[in-house]
């Protein structure tokens, strides 16, 4: 025992944990105290799941796969950009839609005379559905009254329109809605096959309505195909038929017109106007040859006038002999800087150099002059052409002035004959088409994989049900744990006496068994002496049995108040107290008093409950005269006084006489007297205290007392309440000399509190002890 010199070190608290983490040790002690409930909730789960499983229908799923095609310009768009066009989703999503529509629906209930199939048309019903019918019937008849009620006796819209309608026709109708809500069609991922699956309590059954459904719908695209070509043929013959008429009539007025201008057989191409075209042309030509030949008139005449050497440079890149003096005067030119940036510009050489380059210039615009000569000739030709087409097209203009307009118009009448040929060809051509496709039908969906005969139901699946019963009984459990858990407030662990209550635990008591808790007639007709009495075997067990692990406990409590007293030559003073009644307090002190007694100590045991006297009511004698005669001064302590026949301790019990004012009788100058006579005598005074939480009389005589055990109901004593008592007084923790904790359970502690804990390996010790 860790203690020091003045008495028991103040408990330590153990590191608690965030409020905002988990704490996984607790829980796991949680868990395993808890285990069995668990595995009960687990095992109900599965129960309930197996009646379900037993109860329920079994259904099967049968899955058609189909391959839808796509159209030309997704296709097309598709190969070219590499981007996946959102059409291709929304057209998959259409004929998911087409699948489960209502017109796919009735196909296949036509097919298969579904209304007329009893295993289809009959009700799927599980053990939970039946056990909520009838709520849901007794909610419907309900309703139905009040509505019964609130129309007086009036018959409904719907009950109205359901009475001329024929049974067959009904039961269709329910085939079809029962058949939409079975059937279920996805897309695979990243393809165009679309899956439909249909469930059904009959594996047949499922397969055939899911290869009715496959076929149904491609029947409905033949179908919808079939209708739109038959439309589209009827449309291109309407308008080829138009255009046909149109034809004819636009031909007939072009001949007309010919015949009223003299014009059939004619080629309007080789009349005047082709001449007057011609004419036009080469004018324009002509033209733009003078305005070239006027513009490099100018600038040659510029370059003389000028004297420009760098222009007559440029003009004569192109040219034959003034090309050679231009090649000759830029290879003098180079010569001529180079001698004059090295010999300077008088050098002989220098100055031959550019006389040579002064000739060269001379030559060069003599050139000029030449050529510009020569460009006027060609110039003054030009512009002659120019007038003598200008004349030819006035005369040709004459003559073609008038047949101009009728060339015109008839062109005009010759190219809408053409346009609306080019319509008929076309339309003609498109109706032909159209008409060949329609003689072959061709679907743009196909079934990939027909529906099979499931050989296993799909529903339920006994794995995933009982695995969710399980599931679902363990949550059960754990909740009705968690509430058991969050609402145990009760004294249970070492942890707990030592961090929430601040008291230095001092061991369990368990529950003494085979022991009588009263006093027998035999025993005590069998005392030695008048004045002894005889005690309850359940009050002298811890003497007789001093070996036992309940003796060792009361002695670590004696060790407990011997080094709280000191060397202290006076008789220790303790009481023992609980928290609330019937926590074994009287039991526990009675066993301390006389395992000391056993031990050779002097010791007297008061029963200092005034109000209810436990310790006097065990001994099964009645006394006329107790403590509160000997407190008010009207008897002598020795006078009262008893020993106790098995061990020898002396016993000062309560009389017949019962008083209000108990506190104050403890805590009187009488209480203070006896303790100072009994101090004297005696090694130990041992007080059997009331209470703390009904009455305040054992804080009443808290200052005279040297220590106080506390005495705890394992599982009974509330930890809040218990907190709240000490808080009251600080006096109590400071008396304290620790707690036992009385009707201690081995086996379910061991599930409380953590390894560190001494009772965590009380059965280690157990070769120590020997009980009765």
């Amino acid at each position: 025992m860790n203690r020091s010199a003045r008495g028991v070190l103040p408990a330590e608290p153990l590191p608690q944990n965030r409020g905002d983490e988990i704490d996984l040790r607790m829980l796991l002690v949680t868990l395993r105290r808890n285990w069995q409930r668990l595995l009960l909730g687990f095992l109900l789960g599965l129960l309930l799941a197996v009646a379900q499983l037993s109860t329920t229908t079994r259904l099967y799923t049968s899955h058609v796969d189909i391959v839808i095609g796509r159209s030309v310009d997704a296709d097309a768009f598709q190969d070219y950009s590499g981007v996946v066009s959102r059409a291709a989703e929304i057209q998959i999503e259409t004929e998911l839609q087409i699948l489960t529509s209502e017109q796919i629906a009735r196909r296949v209930v036509r097919r298969l005379s579904l209304h007329e199939n009893a295993r289809f048309m009959e009700s799927q019903t599980t053990l939970l559905g039946e056990f909520l019918s009838v709520p849901r019937a007794t909610v419907s008849t309900v309703l139905e009254n009040a509505a019964a009620l609130m129309s007086d006796g009036l018959p409904d819209a719907a009950t109205l329109a359901n009475a001329d309608i024929d049974p067959e026709v009904l039961a269709f109708e329910e085939a079809v809605g029962k058949l939409r809500a079975n059937i279920h069609a996805t897309s695979e991922r990243g393809s165009r096959v679309l899956r439909v699956r249909y469930t059904s309590a009959s594996p047949r059954l499922s397969a055939q309505i899911a290869n009715a459904v496959a076929e149904g719908y491609i029947d409905d695209q033949l179908e919808a195909m079939d209708g739109a070509s038959q439309r589209a043929v009827d449309w291109l013959r309407q308008r080829r038929d138009e255009l046909r008429l149109q034809l004819e009539e636009v031909s007939r007025l072009v001949e007309a017109y010919r015949e009223e201008h003299g014009l059939l057989g004619v080629d309007v191409d080789m009349l005047a106007s082709a001449e007057l075209e011609r004419l036009s042309g080469d004018l324009i030509a002509a033209r733009a040859l003078v305005v070239e030949l006027e513009t490099r008139d100018r600038r040659l005449a510029e370059i003389v006038e000028n004297e420009d050497t760098s222009a007559v440079v440029r003009e004569t890149a192109g040219q034959g002999i003034p090309s050679g003096l231009r090649s000759r005067y830029l290879e003098v030119l180079r010569n001529y800087n180079s001698l004059a940036s090295t010999l300077g510009d008088s050098h002989e050489q220098t100055q031959r150099r550019q006389r040579e380059l002064q000739e060269i210039e001379t030559l060069m615009f003599e050139e000029v002059r030449r050529s510009a000569r020569l460009l006027r000739e060609d110039l003054r030709a030009a512009r002659e052409r120019v007038e003598g087409l200008e004349a030819a097209q006035a005369r040709v203009g004459e003559r073609v002035g008038a047949d101009q307009a009728v060339i015109m118009q008839l062109r005009d009448l010759e190219n809408n004959v053409e346009t609306v040929r080019s319509l008929y060809t076309s339309f003609q051509q498109r109706h032909q088409e159209a008409t060949q496709r329609q003689e072959i039908p061709v679907s743009n969906a196909r079934v990939l994989n027909r529906a099979g005969v499931p050989n296993s139901p799909s529903s339920p699946n006994a794995i995933l049900l009982l695995g969710m019963g399980g599931l679902l009984g363990l949550m059960f459990a754990g909740g009705w744990i968690g509430v058991r858990e969050w609402r145990d407030d009760k004294v249970r662990s070492e942890e707990h006496v030592r961090t929430q209550l601040g008291l230095e635990h001092l061991g369990g008591l368990t529950v003494i068994r085979g022991r009588t808790k009263k006093v027998s007639p035999a025993a005590t007709n069998a005392t030695a002496h008048e004045r002894d009495v005889a005690f309850p075997g359940i009050l002298t067990y811890a003497a007789e049995n001093p070996l036992s692990n309940f003796a060792e406990i009361l002695r670590t409590g004696k060790m407990g108040l011997t080094l709280q007293n000191g060397q202290s030559q006076r008789a220790p003073k303790v009481g023992f107290v609980s928290c609330f009644p019937a926590e074994g307090k009287t039991t526990v002190a009675a066993n301390f008093a006389n395992l000391l007694a056993q031990q050779g100590e002097n010791v007297v045991l008061i029963d200092a409950d005034l109000r209810n006297p436990g310790l006097t009511r065990a001994t099964g004698e009645h006394f006329d005269t107790g403590l509160v005669d000997v407190l008010l001064g009207e008897a002598d302590w020795r006078e009262i006084a008893y020993r106790v026949a098995e061990t020898g301790v002396t016993l000062i019990p309560n009389g017949k006489r019962r008083i209000a004012h108990s506190a104050e009788l403890l805590s009187s100058r009488g209480m203070r007297d006896l303790l100072e006579q009994l101090d004297q005598l005696y090694d130990y005074v041992i007080l059997d205290l009331p209470p703390l939480g009904p009455v305040v009389d054992a804080r009443a005589i808290l200052d005279r007392l040297d220590g106080v055990f506390f005495v705890l109901k394992w599982g009974g004593t509330n930890l809040e309440l218990a907190r709240r008592i000490l808080h009251m007084d600080p006096r109590l923790r400071e008396k304290s000399c620790g707690a036992f904790l009385n009707f201690f359970d081995p086996k379910k502690a061991r599930s409380y509190g953590d390894s560190s804990s001494y009772g965590h390996y009380r059965d280690y010790h157990g070769r120590y002890y020997r009980d009765g």
